[in-house]
């Protein structure tokens, strides 16, 4: 009864509070169970504004064109990025649940008033709108994977989280792939992505949960200890910025935020211009046919896959992540700049096809790995900032899609697609760069103190 009468008294906050919290830590298959459910609302948020392949059905039926479209991309792809820049610090003062589950329903919701689309100011408002929400979400799922997961399996949780994104790529092409001839409409796959989201959402809705706010703000590194806490004892929590602004000027007051974020950004200028152009540049350069293009382009997204959780869990293992990282750039490196050197003559389908099969896992298992490293990095500055660091890489990240877009066909267009390619060099030899700027992190070790605040600790033996 005292529950209900909080719940009620504190709306929506007090539900969440009373029925969505937990106030011990998740151990075994529960923790494990609150990761696949991220990992669903990821799918969620990314597959449901996917447009790669009703983009040929929409150009004619909406009356515009690639232009348009063009300038709509880059407008929405800022749009998504700075609204990630709100969604994290509004993540880390309420709680993520709350922020992805409300997200989610309204990104449902727009997903079906697709339908409702007619020409391109309908679209532009419709999957404006579609943009804008998700972008809300994207802090929220990436701190609720670290609350989620002790140091001793970041790696892994974060391959989980990566693996549900990249999974959209595939579902993006291969559900109209099945379904387009049998129905024919891209109305049609409109209900199949709505239909498919509510199927994720449910269990999302009902059994997502968040940590209590004093679990939530300590350092855990393992399982184990962390289990021995509850929210209500724990002391010494630090305090929560009470705005965005004061949350990223204490992120981004350091030096190294900037540095670790634009160092990776900078890293996936590869993954960037295959997902998006690696077809069009095969063709054009190589002169390929474009089933082939295409099946080139696949082998990157099936090796990075694949590698995602392996990779997570290869330096969970370790329990290093800038050494691994490191290693796998300077590899990465090598290959793109064998590639770049030569670029011609053509290379055929199948040795290109084993370039990007390698690449793509090498690419994912340097770039997991990495990621848990700026998860620690954050959770030792404050556990206070988690989503709002994951919101600063996605405003960077998006930021960076939004200007390499347009600058690589300029540059293809003018100098050839030989040419961009040393961007992807020069991005891998940044990523190495900004990781040996930043000090420590070589040997395994604890949790370490954070940088301001004074949280408890779960810190393992």
């Amino acid at each position: 009864m005292a529950d209900s009468s909080a719940a009620h008294s504190g709306g929506l906050k007090g539900y969440f509070a009373a029925n969505r919290t937990l106030e011990t830590y998740p151990t075994g298959a529960r923790r494990w169970g609150m990761l696949l459910l991220t990992v669903m609302a990821t799918v969620i948020s990314f597959y449901e504004f996917g447009f790669s392949a009703l983009l040929p059905l929409w150009l004619p039926a909406l009356h515009f064109s690639r232009e348009d479209f063009g300038w709509f991309l880059t407008a929405v792809v800022f749009l998504s990025g700075f609204s990630a820049m709100y969604g994290g610090p509004l993540a880390d003062r309420h709680g993520r649940v709350v922020v992805i589950d409300a997200c989610l329903a309204v990104m449902i919701l727009l997903t079906f008033a697709n339908l409702l689309m007619t020409g391109f100011w309908s679209f532009v408002i419709v999957r404006g709108l579609m943009n804008l929400v998700a972008g809300l979400s994207w802090g929220a799922l990436g701190g609720l994977t670290r609350d989620m997961s002790p140091r001793v399996s970041r790696g892994a949780a974060f391959g989980l989280l990566t693996l549900g994104a990249v999974a959209c790529l595939w579902l993006w092409n291969e559900v109209p792939a099945w379904t387009l001839p049998i129905f024919h409409t891209w109305q049609s796959q409109i209900w199949i992505m709505g239909i498919l989201a509510i199927a994720l959402y449910i269990p999302v809705l009902l059994f997502l949960k968040d940590l209590a706010p004093g679990l939530r703000m300590m350092v855990i590194d393992s399982e184990h200890t962390g289990a021995a806490y509850e929210g209500g004892a724990i002391e010494a929590v630090p305090e929560v910025p009470g705005s965005a602004l004061g949350a990223f000027h204490q992120l981004l007051s350091r030096w190294e935020s900037w540095v670790i974020v634009i160092g990776a950004v900078a890293f996936l200028t590869t993954a960037i211009t295959i997902q998006t152009f690696g077809p069009l540049m095969f063709t054009e350069a190589y002169h390929y046919k474009p089933a082939q293009a295409a099946s080139v382009a696949a082998n990157f997204w099936l090796a990075n896959l694949v590698m995602l959780v392996p990779a997570g869990i290869f330096s969970d293992w370790l329990r290093v992540r800038k050494p691994v990282t490191i290693v796998l750039a300077c590899v990465a490196l090598i290959m793109l700049l064998w590639w770049v050197r030569n670029f011609f003559p053509p290379l055929s389908p199948a040795g290109l096809g084993l370039i990007t099969l390698t690449l793509g896992a090498v690419l994912a298992s340097a770039y997991i790995p990495w990621c848990a490293f700026y998860s620690e990095f954050l959770e030792d500055l404050s556990p206070a900032l988690q989503a709002t660091g994951w919101s600063f890489f996605q405003m960077i990240y998006r930021t960076w899609v939004a200007f390499s877009g347009p600058l690589l066909l300029w540059v293809a267009a003018h100098y050839g697609w030989n040419t961009w390619m040393w961007a992807t060099v020069f991005g891998a030899a940044i990523f190495v760069v900004s990781q040996l700027a930043v000090r420590g992190h070589w040997r395994p070790e604890t949790a370490a103190a954070p940088v301001r605040g004074a949280p408890a600790h779960a810190a393992g033996g």
